[in-house]
């Protein structure tokens, strides 16, 4: 049953390829390239979430990775 989560997640990835990329301007590179890097992390998120969903939210890896630092931080002070 997760097989069709994916394939319908990779379905509108690609539909969101089809529709998008040609209304950003070729002279348009960094446009391109971000929209490359954030709909692909979105995509891998999305998988990981079908196959594990345990997994903690990026709200709470945030959170922790910010409250590590936050500690780091009080120690040197």
């Amino acid at each position: 049953m997760k097989w069709v989560y994916i394939v319908s997640i990779t379905t509108l990835v690609i539909l969101m390829f089809i529709f998008q990329w040609p209304k950003i301007k070729a002279t348009e590179k960094k446009e391109k390239a971000a929209f490359v890097t954030l709909t692909v992390l979105g995509w891998a998120i999305a998988v990981f979430y079908v196959i594990f969903p345990s997994m903690p939210s990026p709200a709470k890896i945030v959170d922790f990775t910010l409250m590590q630092i936050s500690n780091f931080f009080r120690t040197l002070w």
